[in-house]
C-alpha cells in the first residue's frame, strides 16, 4: 500500500477506537456509580480507577497517533511530528509516557487479582485496600508505569544512527523523513569498525528492564489468579457469603479474567512478535504496522467483560437498548 495511505489509515483507525474507547469507559464509569451491588465494596474503586486511566491512556492516543513499524533489527514506535504545532521534545515525552501506560495496565491487572483472592479467601489483607491505604497501589502502578516510560525513553530514544539504519525504508513505505518523526526504538544490533554486527547492549539492558515489569506482573495475575479460581471451586463450602453474594464474587472473577486477557492479547503478545522478529533481522515493514491497529483496538475491547459479564451491568446496557429500538420503532409506526 502506499506509504501516505497507510499511515493516514491508521491515523483514522487511532481516531475512531481511541474516541470509542473513551465513551464506553464512561459508560463503565457511570454503570460502576449507579448499578454496582452493594457487596462489591473497595473494589467498584478500582474499576473506576481502570477507566480513568484507559480515558487518560486513549486521550494520548488520539494527541499522539503512534505508528508501529518494523526495519530488520529495529521496531520503532513513532509518532509524526512534521504536520503538528506540538515541539518535537514533547512529543517524544508523551510517546514515553503512551509506552509506560502499558507497565501501568499490568501493575493494575495485578493489583485486582491481588484484591478478589483477598475478598474471595476472607483474607486480613484486604485492610490495606481501606481508606488511604489505596494511595500506595496507586504509586505501585504509577511507578511500573514511570519505569517502563523512563527505559524507553533513555535508551531507545531517537539517535543518528539508527535515523541512517532507517532513512530508505521509511521514505519507501510510508513517504517519511527520520526528520518528520519522533520514536521510541529498541535497535537490537549495531555494527563495529570492521561492519560486522554486535550485540547492542543498551537495548538488551532496556528490553531486560520491561520484561522483568511484564515478568513481576504476570507472576501475581497468574499466582492469585489461580488462588481465586480456587477459592471459587471451593465456594459451597463458605458460609459468610449468601448465594447472591457468592453469583457476584463469580462474575467479578470471570470478568477479570477475561479483561485482563485483552492487553496481552491485542498488546503484549503482538509486540512480542514484533520484538522475536527484530532479533532475528526479519523485516516486517509494513506489515508490521498491524500492531497499530492491535493495540489501538485493546482499550475498546477492555471494558466489555465487565459491562455484560456482570449481570447488572449487563440488565442496564440491554434494557435501555431495548427502550432505545422499541422507541424507534413506536416513532416509525406513529409516522406511517
Amino acid at each position: 500500500m502506499d506509504g501516505w495511505k497507510w499511515r493516514t489509515s491508521q491515523h483514522y483507525f487511532h481516531f475512531v477506537s481511541s474516541s470509542l474507547s473513551i465513551i464506553l469507559n464512561l459508560l463503565l464509569i457511570c454503570l460502576v456509580k449507579s448499578r454496582s451491588p452493594r457487596t462489591m465494596g473497595t473494589y467498584k474503586y478500582l474499576l473506576i480507577g481502570v477507566s480513568v486511566f484507559e480515558i487518560f491512556y486513549s486521550s494520548i492516543e488520539i494527541i499522539v497517533s503512534p505508528i508501529v513499524h518494523s526495519f530488520h533489527t529495529v521496531v520503532v514506535v513513532m509518532t509524526i511530528v512534521k504536520d503538528t504545532w506540538i515541539p518535537k521534545s514533547v512529543m517524544l515525552i508523551l510517546t514515553a509516557t503512551y509506552c509506560g501506560s502499558f507497565g501501568c495496565f499490568l501493575a493494575f491487572f495485578g493489583i485486582l487479582f491481588i484484591y478478589r483472592y483477598y475478598v474471595i479467601s476472607g483474607n486480613p489483607n484486604i485492610k490495606y485496600f481501606d481508606s488511604w491505604n489505596m494511595i500506595f497501589w496507586i504509586i505501585i502502578t504509577l511507578l511500573c508505569g514511570s519505569i517502563w516510560g523512563a527505559i524507553g525513553f533513555f535508551t531507545f530514544s531517537q539517535n543518528s544512527e539508527i535515523d541512517e539504519f532507517i532513512r530508505q525504508d521509511l521514505y519507501t513505505e510510508l513517504n517519511l523523513f527520520p526528520e518528520d518523526i519522533t520514536y521510541l526504538a529498541p535497535h537490537f544490533y549495531l555494527k563495529d569498525k570492521n561492519g560486522e554486527k554486535m550485540l547492542n547492549w543498551k537495548s538488551i539492558a532496556g528490553m531486560n528492564g520491561v520484561s522483568l515489569i511484564v515478568g513481576v506482573t504476570c507472576f501475581f495475575i497468574i499466582r492469585y489468579g489461580l488462588k481465586t479460581y480456587k477459592c471459587i471451586k471451593h465456594f459451597s463450602t463458605i458460609q459468610k457469603f449468601s448465594d447472591r453474594s457468592k453469583m457476584i464474587q463469580k462474575q467479578l472473577f470471570y470478568a477479570l479474567v477475561i479483561q485482563s486477557s485483552i492487553p496481552f492479547l491485542f498488546l503484549q503478545l503482538p509486540l512480542t512478535i514484533l520484538f522475536i522478529c527484530g532479533v532475528l533481522d526479519i523485516h516486517l515493514g509494513q506489515l508490521g504496522g498491524i500492531d497499530t491497529f492491535s493495540i489501538s483496538l485493546f482499550p475498546v475491547f477492555d471494558p466489555l467483560p465487565t459491562i455484560f459479564v456482570i449481570r447488572a451491568y449487563r440488565v442496564a446496557v440491554l434494557g435501555k437498548i431495548h427502550w432505545l429500538l422499541y422507541s424507534m420503532m413506536f416513532h416509525k409506526v406513529s409516522i406511517a
